[in-house]
């Protein structure tokens, strides 16, 4: 609770505090970079036959962009994102306990940010490859590679002529095939992250 009165009144205040030239300022062209790091919530499931695994369990989640404004307010960029799940719930068959191992989604694609402005508030979506592992108490395994999907909400606030901060709610989505089994691990997540972003 504290914590989350101290990070509004920071935000309340960089927004108090912002020059005349930042309250103007839009994205208009050049590099882009947003950095974003937090946490939240992610499952995963796979059917296969009679048998089911669902793993699940909070998460660890960060997501990199690297591009261009490509014409004003929009950003198109290359998104490396994915969380990470410590000890996860294991359900297998309706049986529970927990699995003394990472749980990891990693993920590599493209996206495309649009910025409503003068708000500084965007929208981000981006599509990759990417797969699951697990890794811990002496196993691991991996899946294929499949689609993985990701959409974020933001607003930042200008803090120098080149730097915003913010913080964002985002929704992902995952369907990755499992190695030398007829099925699909399928599962979503979601989290809140703060933002740094320079354009």
């Amino acid at each position: 609770m504290r914590l989350a009165v101290s990070l509004s009144i920071l935000l309340f205040a960089l927004g108090c505090s912002e020059n005349s030239w930042a309250q103007n300022q839009n994205h208009e062209d050049g590099f882009f970079l947003r950095l974003s790091a937090g946490g939240g919530f992610a499952n995963t499931k796979l059917e296969s036959g009679n048998a089911n695994v669902k793993m699940s369990g909070g998460a660890g989640d960060l997501n990199f962009a690297i591009g261009a404004i490509v014409s004003p307010n929009l950003a198109l960029h290359g998104t490396l994102f994915g969380w990470l799940v410590d000890d996860p719930d294991i359900k297998v068959s309706g049986t529970g306990g927990q699995a003394n191992a990472d749980l990891d989604l990693t993920a590599f694609g493209g996206g495309v940010t649009y910025y409503f402005m003068p708000s500084n508030i965007y929208v981000s979506g981006s599509v990759g490859i990417g797969k699951l592992s697990i890794k811990g108490g002496g196993t691991y395994g991996e899946t294929d590679p499949g689609p993985v999907f990701d959409l974020t909400v933001g607003k930042e606030w200008w803090v120098s002529s080149s730097w915003a901060l913010g913080v964002a709610g985002a929704l992902g989505y995952h369907t990755v095939p499992e190695k030398d089994i007829n099925g699909n691990w399928n599962g979503a997540s979601f989290a809140v992250r703060f933002t740094a972003t320079m354009n």
